[in-house]
């Protein structure tokens, strides 16, 4: 079995990139799911004020209530 071949940082770089765009390209509906849910947090860990955060917690509880109906 021939060895394996060693990447330079900046080439493993790449090739990570390559694999995360091809993923996403046959994954649409996933990756967009996944890109909503990390800029949702983002804002709450990091933007939202405490009249956001309470509003949210108001939809959150909305959102738990339809959920648990069905």
């Amino acid at each position: 079995m021939p060895a394996r071949k060693k990447y330079t940082p900046e080439e493993a770089r790449q090739r990570q990139i390559d694999r995360v765009n091809a993923y996403n390209r046959t994954h649409k509906a996933t990756a967009y799911r996944n890109q909503k849910k990390s800029r949702a947090r983002s804002f709450i860990k990091k933007d939202a004020t405490r009249e956001e955060l309470e509003e949210l917690r108001g939809l959150i509880d909305e959102r738990l209530k339809e959920l648990s109906k069905d």
